[in-house]
């Protein structure tokens, strides 16, 4: 890509889960215009996409990676339960996993500038993470609160970035992207949440099952709110909400990876002429 005026472009991935397979045809849509971003910022499902593709995984590569693991056997090899202390998932596979695919690579060796989010529950901060093991700032910002155990490093227990700044624009721009993309898959997806089909499992009393129900609703009402606070003060230039089927939720869906990735793609074309527009682009590459 040759940018006449050397406007950076700024990428930013929501939060979603399940639903954040449809970043991958975000992706795939930029690079068939030769858009490429200049920084990149994610959260949660956002910040595994984000930070696959800035390691210097294509989107095509990602893709395959999605789709291998769309089974609930292939699912189930990356789950470790553990006494629901911290969480119901202990997530040392699931940091091998990322280990794997991000080849160990750090903040340092990414060919794109990265930065993703996540919360320190001791200080009850937002976190922005730049430096140190890729894999490991991944496994924080996946860290789904009751789900995954935090991450605790230097003081801190590290979860899913979702809870303060689910499509952190404002993060994006403050590391010096002139025009910004954000793409939100939370927000705007009705249907029944994850937490809802928990509490409405067989194996659980209809007392436990109804308090799920109640903390999952308390907490997307809470991720939706902050995302819609922080979008009124640092609004994208561009927003994309790709529109998700209902029965796709933060942890069921994976095996929609195909249908999840054609629609992000989809989501994205109507707005890729006006983005290069924005840009600026020439046809030299």
């Amino acid at each position: 890509m040759t940018n006449k005026n050397d406007i950076n472009f700024g990428l930013t991935l929501s939060g979603g889960g399940a639903r954040g397979l449809a970043h991958i045809g975000v992706l795939k849509a930029l690079e068939n215009a030769n858009i490429r971003p200049d920084y990149l910022t994610g959260t949660s499902m956002g910040g595994v996409i984000a930070a696959a593709y800035a390691s210097g995984l294509s989107p095509d590569e990602i893709e395959q990676i999605a789709l291998e693991y769309g089974s609930i056997r292939k699912l189930w090899k990356l789950a470790d339960p553990t006494l629901p202390r911290r969480g119901l998932f202990q997530g040392e596979r699931l940091l091998a996993f990322f280990e794997d695919h991000m080849q160990g690579c750090t903040f340092a060796d990414l060919r794109i500038p990265l930065t993703l989010t996540a919360v320190d529950l001791n200080s009850r901060q937002e976190i922005r993470i730049q430096e140190g093991l890729v894999s490991e700032a991944v496994r924080a910002t996946v860290s789904i609160p009751g789900l995954l155990a935090p991450v605790e490093r230097n003081g801190q227990r590290l979860v899913d970035g979702g809870l303060l700044n689910n499509l952190p624009v404002d993060v994006v721009q403050s590391m010096g992207a002139d025009v910004t993309l954000g793409v939100d898959v939370y927000s705007k997806n009705g249907g029944p949440s994850f937490w809802q089909e928990l509490g409405q499992t067989r194996v659980l009393s209809q007392t436990i099952g109804d308090l799920i129900m109640v903390l999952g609703d308390s907490l997307d009402l809470l991720i939706q709110q902050q995302s819609l606070n922080k979008l009124q003060k640092s609004p994208p230039d561009f927003l994309i909400s790709p529109s998700i089927p209902a029965e796709v939720t933060v942890v069921t869906g994976y095996h929609r990876a195909a249908d999840l990735i054609a629609i992000g793609e989809e989501a994205t074309t109507p707005i890729l002429s006006d983005l290069q527009v924005a840009l600026q682009l020439t046809n030299q590459f």
